[in-house]
């Protein structure tokens, strides 16, 4: 469940020094004379080359969160596996009938209008537990259309209730991590299994994802 957010230019000279012994005989007797040693000094410049590094790419911030994409890929399998479990609740009323219940009365919708949208979750609370399987999401987050409607269903979310981990480290599912929500007292992942998005499989915000449409409750504006 997301919340607001809101050189090294050188120059290079190689010195070459190259001794040529040069023996001069000359004709007419028995012993050769041979002439002082030459040396030859040969000196090869390379040009001065310089490197231009590209400017540092500056990332903006968003002082009321962490980046939660956590770089990484989602295990295609434990994906499959995610997917087809929950391909039914792309319909609402299945989902309802698989234990899911809206949280628009009580949650509202999510959005960060800096950062991308999420939606609205449908929770199952009997999941609320220190357990995690990638196939039984404690949440199903679903895009909202203009009129409010919920318009397909585009995320998982799970979720460990902070007082059910008793572990020293985080909860993790996916082989990530789970964070803390800075607000509700969850452990939290997003996985975005139904819709692409271009920050991150597990980013919190997805840029793809509708903003929460005119008279809908916004969670952290019109509603805690």
């Amino acid at each position: 469940m997301g919340w607001r957010r809101l050189s090294h230019a050188g120059r290079v000279t190689t010195l070459i020094s190259l001794t040529v012994l040069v023996t001069a005989c000359t004709a007419g007797g028995a012993e050769d004379d041979a002439d002082p040693t030459t040396t030859v000094e040969v000196t090869t410049t390379v040009a001065e080359t310089t490197t231009t590094s590209a400017p540092a790419t500056t990332t903006t911030s968003v002082p009321e969160e962490e980046d939660h994409s956590q770089d990484g890929d989602a295990d295609p399998a434990d994906v499959a596996a995610a997917s087809l479990a929950t391909a039914a609740f792309q319909d609402v009323s299945m989902a309802e009938a698989g234990g899911y219940a809206s949280t628009i009365d009580t949650l509202g919708c999510f959005e960060n209008v800096d950062s991308g949208g999420m939606g609205l979750h449908y929770l199952n609370e009997s999941l609320l537990d220190a357990t995690l399987d990638v196939t039984a999401p404690e949440a199903l987050v679903y895009e909202l259309d203009a009129n409010g409607e919920t318009a397909g269903l585009v995320a998982h979310e799970y979720i460990v209730p902070v007082d059910a981990w008793t572990e020293s480290a985080p909860p993790a599912v996916f082989g990530m991590e789970l964070h803390q929500h800075p607000v509700l007292p969850l452990w939290v992942l997003h996985t975005w299994i139904w819709k692409g998005n271009p920050s991150g499989f597990f980013n919190d915000w997805n840029p793809a994802v509708r903003l929460c449409p005119e008279g809908v409750p916004v969670f952290g504006v019109d509603l805690p």
